[in-house]
């Protein structure tokens, strides 16, 4: 009897075995009908456009929100400019530009005169100067060669 349960217990296993080859072999397409295939295919398909439809949408919703945002902001800040105190503080912030612009101007030719050094503006004027001088020059050498 012993041996009789083990066979049977051995033939359980080997079959439980080919099953589950047989299993992995088979595909679920292989037993599905052309019409559930269709079926799923058209479905595929207007999931599909769906999606397109839907992102094209979204980023055309995307666009629109960020020029309505624009809009606004540009708003906000014509509406700004026009406040009293706004208007004064963008003078102050120009005449302290022009005022550290001077004093900047001002402290290089310090440094420049310190150091006994032509400014870039300064060396272009010599340079037209002397350019000026060498022409006069060539016309009067000429003229003593003639």
């Amino acid at each position: 009897m012993a041996t009789t349960a083990t066979r049977t217990t051995a033939k359980k296993t080997t079959t439980r075995k080919k099953t589950a080859t047989r299993t992995n072999e088979w595909d679920w397409e292989d037993f599905r009908p052309d019409w559930a295939n269709e079926g799923i295919e058209r479905i595929s398909n207007e999931l599909e456009k769906w999606n397109d439809k839907l992102q094209s949408r979204s980023e055309k919703f995307r666009q629109e929100s960020q020029k309505r945002i624009e809009k606004g902001v540009a708003q906000v800040q014509d509406e700004l400019r026009k406040v009293p105190a706004i208007k004064r503080a963008e003078e102050l912030r120009t005449e302290i530009e022009n005022r550290v612009e001077k004093n900047i101007d001002a402290g290089v030719d310090r440094v420049y005169a310190r150091l006994k050094l032509a400014r870039l503006d300064e060396v272009k004027k010599l340079e037209r100067k002397i350019a000026q001088l060498n022409k006069k020059l060539r016309a009067l050498e000429k003229q003593w060669a003639a």
